[in-house]
């Protein structure tokens, strides 16, 4: 896989410089957990550029939880971790939801057969 991206700090969302000064890349695997992980951790059209990348938290956060079916919680992750093209299939996606917040533990094969895991907090 040819899959190349700047690394970005996942604690505090910024780019990454190595010792010379030069931004830090991550490739193929690490990319799309790094991909997946900001789909999941951004709302959807949050992002002005791209108002299509991102999570629909509007579907399920905030709600009354007896309103909000664990299906459609779900629902709304799988369509965000799809919007990362080398994920091939979610094998698991185990959650915690409350009305303000959700985890997600997410375990999914790429395009090339290997497997990735990530969890993300939102």
């Amino acid at each position: 896989m040819d899959n190349m991206t700047l690394l970005i700090d996942p604690e505090i969302r910024d780019l990454v410089f190595d010792e010379g000064g030069n931004f830090k890349k991550i490739y193929d695997e690490d990319t799309v957990v790094q991909n997946v992980r900001h789909a999941l951790v951004t709302w959807k059209a949050e992002f002005f550029a791209d108002e299509t990348h991102g999570t629909d938290y509007e579907r399920i956060v905030g709600k009354n939880q007896n309103e909000v079916d664990m299906s459609e919680v779900k629902e709304v992750l799988r369509e965000a971790i799809f919007q990362e093209p080398y994920v091939q299939r979610v094998d698991s996606l185990e959650v915690t939801y409350d009305n303000r917040s959700v985890t997600a533990v997410f375990q999914g094969t790429m395009i090339n057969g290997e497997k990735v895991r990530l969890e993300v907090t939102a």
